[in-house]
């Protein structure tokens, strides 16, 4: 699944093509993929346009000129692609060869805009999903979601706000979106590893100078990411047809039985926790 530096790098590749382009035509060949009734959804979209593009957690949110709200998750296997003649730009999930030969069988939705542009939602498993919301419906799904991680408002006393009062196991607390929004499996993993913490421990046995740590590992990892255009995983690639290449940067996620690229004594291990495969240095992560 796509994280924030995913989500992100598409969102602001997209913001160079589609914003302020009229939506001629919105082809719907997949209705279980749109939440609430087709007719309204094309009805709302078709001689629109999009005038921005944003992100919530791993939600992407494109504002239309109505005041109304296009939301998209990609979840396991989403991709959005943009054709105009012979440039493609894609990002999601998966860049197999005659991908972009479209519509094809995982093409379930698209956007024919004025100019003969197009874009083409696709997912191969059909877990991702598109509706439309009002400015109360918009602020109702920001009210679930927890702090954006590289906002304003996450500061470190923020965090320790957050940890006040919890006991339960660090890496599960961290993939919670209630807490911290658009934070996943990948950018958990390397910053725990970054702050020297081992994913198991209790939330309430970190010190003053662990969460520091773990706040600073926060910023700099997905910061980082963001600039590296993502992690490569299932063939995952951005919004230029490029591959992420921050898996050249990580340090513990799918690197089991390993030697630590850090001490260079501990072998990386991979665990269950919070129903996730968690990788981690038994040596210097404590």
């Amino acid at each position: 699944m796509p994280e924030l530096p995913e989500v992100q790098t598409i969102i602001n590749g997209l913001k160079k093509h589609v914003l302020k382009k009229k939506i001629k035509q919105v082809r719907v060949l997949l209705p279980k993929i749109i939440r609430g009734s087709k007719n309204k959804f094309i009805q709302v979209l078709k001689n629109n346009n999009f005038i921005d593009i944003n992100r919530r957690g791993k939600f992407i949110i494109f504002s239309l000129k109505n005041k109304q709200f296009l939301i998209i998750h990609l979840r396991m296997t989403g991709q959005l692609i943009y054709i105009q003649q012979n440039e493609i730009i894609a990002g999601g999930h998966s860049n197999q060869r005659n991908n972009f030969n479209l519509p094809h069988k995982q093409t379930h939705l698209i956007f024919s805009f004025q100019d003969q542009s197009q874009l083409f939602y696709n997912d191969q498993r059909q877990f991702g999903f598109l509706e439309i919301r009002g400015q109360k419906e918009l602020k109702d799904l920001d009210n679930k979601w927890g702090i954006e991680p590289l906002s304003k408002k996450f500061t470190l006393i923020y965090l320790k706000k957050l940890l006040k009062n919890k006991r339960i196991n660090i890496k599960a607390f961290l993939l919670n979106q209630k807490h911290i929004a658009g934070l996943g499996n990948i950018y958990t993993d390397e910053s725990l590893f970054k702050a020297y913490i081992l994913p198991t421990r209790q939330t309430d046995s970190l010190t003053e100078k662990e969460i520091k740590n773990l706040y600073q590992a926060i910023k700099q990892i997905l910061k980082l990411a963001l600039q590296y255009r993502g992690t490569t995983f299932n063939n995952y690639i951005d919004v230029h047809g490029r591959r992420g290449n921050f898996i050249q940067k990580l340090k513990v996620y799918g690197r089991e039985n390993k030697k630590c690229l850090r001490c260079r004594q501990g072998i990386i291990k991979k665990i269950k926790v919070a129903g996730r495969g968690t990788h981690y240095c038994p040596q210097c992560q404590k």
